[in-house]
């Protein structure tokens, strides 16, 4: 990816400023500069430039991934910490549920952890089913 200020567009009006999330813009002389160790290329400066200076530019998308119609199901993550399940993974299942429902598909939760009873908890909490890796040296994995 590659992200450009075109300094002839420019008017240095700090919208991109205040819209990156990252910080990773600042107007000197009044022209924006990005910084590319901060930049994630989100495009939110993009949108919210009014003079069309920032050009974002995506690399092309991976050859051989264009049908996905053989993929199925929506997967969740279900982060644990020291063994318990972070409440986010409930959120995960929450929000998941709504969309499964529209699109006729399963929800599964990804769980890495030590053994102890999270993966009923999974299910009870509304994965329909449940990969799980179970070890006691997963007991602080959090990747």
């Amino acid at each position: 990816m590659k992200i450009t200020v075109d300094i002839e567009k420019c008017t240095g009006c700090s919208l991109c400023v205040k819209a990156c999330p990252f910080n990773a813009i600042k107007v000197e002389n009044e022209i924006a500069i990005v910084d590319l160790d901060l930049c994630n290329y989100c495009g939110a400066c993009v949108e919210e430039c009014p003079s069309e200076a920032i050009i974002l530019e995506r690399d092309a998308p991976a050859e051989g991934v264009k049908d996905l119609s053989s993929y199925q199901d929506l997967w969740v993550f279900a982060e644990q910490r020291a063994g318990k399940l972070a409440h986010v993974s409930f959120e995960l299942l929450h929000e998941g549920r709504k969309l499964v429902s529209i699109l006729g598909q399963k929800l599964c939760a990804v769980y890495l952890g030590p053994p102890g009873g999270n993966t009923e908890e999974l299910l009870r909490r509304g994965a329909d089913k449940v990969y799980a890796v179970i070890d006691d040296s997963l007991l602080h994995f959090q990747d």
